[in-house]
């Protein structure tokens, strides 16, 4: 039995969305509380410009714990995360997006799974919030994963792949940043650019110096979708984003290696957009959708591969 969780920080990264901030704040402050465990909020305002301190000022009063707001100039996701954990003093540290609506039960189901099974990371449930748009009938496992949905079922399990966690719901012990200190700052979103993959690289480094994983199926929230989310050219952007931040992660490359990826990913560029080109001719949309994330997938690797000729090195976890 592992010795109980006894502080917890709660970390959020924002960056001009007030309004959808407030949402997620309001839905912590009904959340049902573990006994003995304290717990801290900090509130990342990322290169903001829409007042964010101020506006969620008065749903951070509310709250039955210590939680501030701090300002990080630097603009990008990663930037954001790693002033959090330098500002975070908690046993365990838990990122939350900024657009979800978190279930009351979130804390008692992470301490659970921290409590209960040999985890250093562990990630929850995220369902999509179809609260501003109605649910596309051609959405598929594929488009979920890219709207960020995990689900992987009803029970506590181990995960084995760092691709299958998503970082709007994932928390972790302050021991795993002994050995991967920080998010790496060439990757995750910064404005407009979808360079993705911040998490994915924490978690593959985390789990390389032999930190394990674990899902935590009560630890649930809802992920909210914007319209412009649902649209081939977000989920296309999106889907390149994540291709080029695999090119990023995968570090320097053999001239042979990149010549190989470089043709791969040429072919099944072609492939793909002749079979998209078909599904859309034979009104199968959600044929059509999957296709083009494939095909611009492909593309987003190609671009890193352009991008970064003599590739890029990742950190390595400390000894």
């Amino acid at each position: 039995m592992n010795k109980p969780v006894q502080s917890l920080s709660i970390l959020i990264a924002t960056h001009n969305r007030s309004v959808l901030l407030r949402q997620t704040l309001q839905s912590i402050g009904e959340w049902s509380l573990p006994a003995g465990v304290n717990i801290e909020l900090i509130v990342c305002a990322n290169a903001c410009t829409d007042g964010t301190a101020a506006a969620c000022a008065p749903e951070l009063a509310k709250l039955p714990f210590a939680a501030r707001c701090v300002s990080e100039p630097t603009p990008g996701l990663s930037a954001a995360r790693n002033r959090l954990l330098s500002e975070s003093t908690g046993e365990v540290a838990a990122f939350l997006d900024d657009d979800v609506w978190v279930s009351r039960g979130w804390p008692g189901g992470i301490l659970d799974v921290f409590n209960n099974h040999p985890a250093d990371m562990v990630t929850g449930k995220v369902d999509l919030w179809w609260q501003a748009v109605q649910q596309p009938a051609w959405l598929s496992r594929r488009s979920a994963h890219m709207l960020s949905c995990l689900d992987h079922g009803d029970k506590v399990c181990e995960i084995f792949s760092a691709g299958e966690v998503i970082g709007a719901n994932l928390a972790l012990r302050r021991a795993v940043l002994r050995d991967v200190p920080n998010f790496r700052s060439e990757l995750g979103r910064s404005g407009k650019l979808m360079v993705a993959g911040d998490d994915t690289d924490f978690v593959a480094r985390a789990m390389q110096a032999g930190h394990r994983v674990f899902y935590a199926p009560q630890a649930s929230l809802l992920h909210y979708v914007a319209p412009e989310r649902i649209t081939l050219s977000y989920l296309g952007r999106s889907a390149a984003g994540i291709g080029t931040g695999k090119v990023r992660m995968l570090g320097e490359l053999s001239p042979a290696k990149r010549r190989a990826l470089k043709f791969e990913n040429t072919v099944k560029y072609y492939l793909y957009g002749g079979l998209e080109v078909a599904s859309a001719v034979a009104g199968y949309k959600k044929g059509r959708v999957n296709q083009h994330i494939r095909r611009m997938m492909c593309s987003g690797v190609l671009a890193g591969l352009a991008d970064a000729p003599r590739g890029m090195s990742p950190p390595t976890a400390k000894p």
